[in-house]
């Protein structure tokens, strides 16, 4: 699941869901999501990180175990 960064306000006409500006809109269908680029509401996709806050978390966790 691809990511963006909201650029306008606006509310999500399938779930009802408020973004404002500098939100990030979590894309399920990447139709959708270009839809709402084209209209100017969503910018370029955010790059996923590879390492979630958990996973980092966890690893510091077993580092320090050792």
């Amino acid at each position: 699941m691809k990511s963006y960064l909201v650029l306008s306000d606006f509310i999500d006409k399938y779930t009802k869901k408020y973004y404002s500006k500098g939100a990030v809109y979590p894309a399920n269908d990447e139709k959708r999501a270009i839809e709402l680029q084209e209209k100017g509401f969503l910018g370029d996709a955010i790059a996923e990180e590879k390492d979630s806050s958990k996973e980092r978390t966890e690893k510091k966790k077993r580092s320090s175990e050792k």
